[in-house]
């Protein structure tokens, strides 16, 4: 009689080790970014290409590097290139939701399933992009007319008032908007709704989502601090040791994309977390 194996058990974790377990488990998790990198490089280089600037380099011409860069074909490349790049990256983010989406409910995923939901769900993405810097902006520019404009406050007195208020809100709506793509990932809410929704469920998930978005506040912070460490090491190294600067910076991409596909993995884990309580 044979005796069948027992499945290896999964170690208890908390969310944030899951989250980490989960990435290391789905390296697909990845691609999205990866691929974002690969076409905001080639979109570059094409960029000072075209516009003339890599020659100007390759010559070591200030003359012709300063022409190229004040020429309006120049600002003309760099206005399609960002809005590309926007577009583009969009896409790619979805995808990435897509994946994770996949990978929370059915364990694993392929690059098709999140390039599909990406085809369904682009413009709802979208939308919540420019909504949400509608919700963020808006209020801030007329905060800005306020005091710098219409209240009769000195110069030093209005950014006294602007920057701590600008601050203060910007944490705040971040927080508010924690949950909003895996609201619209999940539920499959349009634009409107997903904040709608996003707004309500935070309402009612205060404690979880200020936790959540502490937590992701944090380790946002540590890498800023640690990119930089790194920054300087690498200016200091780079004099003496060029391969060694060129490490560190590419210590500094894989570190940020690994935390960037941690975090949205943590959140919509969150979130899922959180509905379950309900």
């Amino acid at each position: 009689m044979v005796r069948k194996r027992k499945a290896a058990k999964v170690p208890k974790m908390n969310l944030f080790q899951l989250s980490w377990f989960i990435i290391k488990k789905n390296p697909v998790l990845f691609l999205p970014n990866l691929l974002m990198l690969v076409f905001n490089l080639v979109l570059f280089l094409c960029l000072i290409r075209i516009t003339g600037v890599s020659t100007a380099i390759l010559n070591n011409s200030y003359g012709g590097l300063k022409e190229s860069l004040m020429s309006g074909w120049f600002v003309l490349g760099v206005l399609i290139y960002f809005l590309l790049t926007f577009l583009v990256d969009n896409y790619f983010i979805t995808a990435k939701y897509g994946l994770i989406k996949k990978v929370l409910l059915k364990g694993s995923a392929k690059l098709f399933d999140g390039l599909d939901f990406a085809k369904k769900h682009y413009f709802t993405t979208l939308g919540i992009h420019v909504m949400s810097s509608l919700i963020i902006f808006i209020p801030l520019i007329i905060l800005a007319v306020l005091v710098f404009i219409l209240l009769p406050f000195s110069n030093l007195v209005a950014i006294s008032i602007f920057i701590p208020l600008s601050v203060i809100y910007f944490l705040y709506v971040s927080m508010r908007l924690i949950f909003v793509y895996p609201v619209m990932t999940f539920e499959k809410r349009g634009a409107y709704n997903s904040l709608k929704e996003d707004f309500h469920f935070v309402k009612t998930h205060l404690h979880h989502a200020f936790l959540t978005w502490l937590i992701v506040m944090a380790v946002s912070i540590f890498l800023s601090v640690f990119r930089e460490n790194l920054i300087n090491s690498g200016s200091m190294l780079q004099q003496q040791l060029a391969l060694i600067g060129f490490l560190l910076v590419l210590i500094i991409f894989v570190v940020e994309i690994a935390v960037s596909v941690w975090e949205h993995v943590f959140i919509f884990k969150s979130y899922l977390a959180a509905k379950k309580k309900r």
